[in-house]
């Protein structure tokens, strides 16, 4: 088997790089500088738009809320996808830089794990988030208490969790290399299911109670208020339409969070799950390598439902670029003052005894009344 990583490969790392090299060593694996590009693009997407959500965040203190500190950690694990995993599979699959093959296997190794990592962190980054607006929503008392900390310390263990999980496959990495011995299949195909319960089906389960429960909350507490009669009523009313309104736009984001990454990481689980079974691996280098360009996409897709979608990034967007272009209109004018006042300095001068007529100084003072 060819020691060459491919897209479906990188699912399937425990298999595809374990053998070594067929032939004479002539046939070396050659660039592939069309993937590479493929592969670069998106993650420099992903590093420039994760990093308008970091300058965002940082440079508008209006954001730094508990709220909004659980969508600035799913940008870092986004950028870190874009910025460290898809260089390493790029370099790993399409060059021929890594020549040891015990080498090539652990980093093949590494990024298979890498991948199941940024899984498990992201959808339960959307859980965390899904979950806080369920407080807010359902339980407004208990949500005001939610503090940063209390934010801190979720995501700390959603960090801590997700890497532990994805790394547990280190324990039976000797049964796969040198050596590749059959328990190893079983231990692998035992984890993939977990990957797909734990990191898919229990977690959409309670995403959708939630979506469903939420629904109905503002739906509910919208009819309600509308049969409130008196004009006082009527004023607060206005107001919590205006809020329900919010709070509908907000949790429309998070079912597309949702939806998003149910589409981008569904197909890589279920790969993930055919690998490890007897099936012709051939039928899915097409498929695999679709899901892959798929599920890269939810980290660019992510922040740009967080900047249009959510309202205070939104704004935070604009004030942002508005100031950008009012500084550049600004330094544009002055620009353009500064050499027509030049212009002007250096008109002929009109000595005190050389009498000029009124249209000749009505000339000069519309050439320099056009410069400005």
């Amino acid at each position: 088997m060819d020691s060459k990583l491919d897209f479906s490969s990188c699912s399937n790392a425990t298999k595809n790089i374990t053998q070594p090299a067929q032939g004479n060593g002539h046939n070396q694996m050659q660039t592939n500088y069309t993937e590479i590009a493929k592969l670069i693009s998106i993650a420099a997407a992903i590093v420039i738009v994760n990093s308008l959500v970091f300058c965002l965040y940082l440079k508008k203190k209006t954001l730094r809320t508990s709220s909004n500190y659980p969508l600035f950690s799913l940008a870092v694990c986004d950028f870190f996808a874009g910025f460290a995993i898809i260089p390493l599979f790029a370099i790993l699959s399409f060059t021929p830089l890594i020549q040891s093959q015990g080498t090539r296997f652990y980093l093949g190794f590494l990024v298979t794990v890498l991948h199941n990592f940024v899984a498990f962190a992201t959808v339960y980054h959307i859980v965390v988030l899904t979950g806080e607006r369920y407080l807010a929503i359902k339980f407004p008392l208990k949500h005001r208490v939610l503090d940063q900390k209390s934010v801190e310390v979720v995501l700390s263990v959603v960090w801590i969790s997700s890497l532990l999980v994805s790394f547990v496959p280190f324990t039976w990495i000797n049964q796969i290399y040198p050596v590749w011995q059959p328990v190893s299949l079983k231990f692998t195909l035992g984890f993939a299911i977990f990957c797909l319960v734990f990191a898919l089906v229990l977690p959409y389960i309670f995403l959708i109670y939630a979506f469903i429960d939420m629904f109905k909350g503002v739906y509910g507490g919208t009819r309600s208020g509308r049969r409130q009669k008196s004009s006082g009523f009527l004023r607060r009313t206005q107001s919590t339409r205006r809020q329900f309104a919010g709070e509908r736009k907000c949790l429309a984001m998070f079912a597309i969070m949702a939806s998003t990454f149910l589409i981008c990481w569904l197909p890589w689980f279920v790969i993930f799950l055919l690998h490890q079974l007897p099936y012709d691996q051939s039928k899915m280098k097409v498929p695999a390598e679709v899901a892959l360009l798929i599920r890269y996409m939810t980290s660019v897709v992510n922040p740009l439902l967080y900047t249009f979608l959510k309202r205070d990034f939104y704004q935070a967007l604009k004030f942002v670029f508005n100031r950008r272009r009012q500084v550049s209109i600004s330094l544009t004018y002055y620009s353009r003052r500064g050499t027509a006042q030049t212009d002007c300095n250096h008109l002929p001068a009109v000595s005190r005894g050389q009498q000029t007529s009124p249209e000749a100084a009505l000339h000069v003072i519309e050439e320099c009344e056009s410069e400005f």
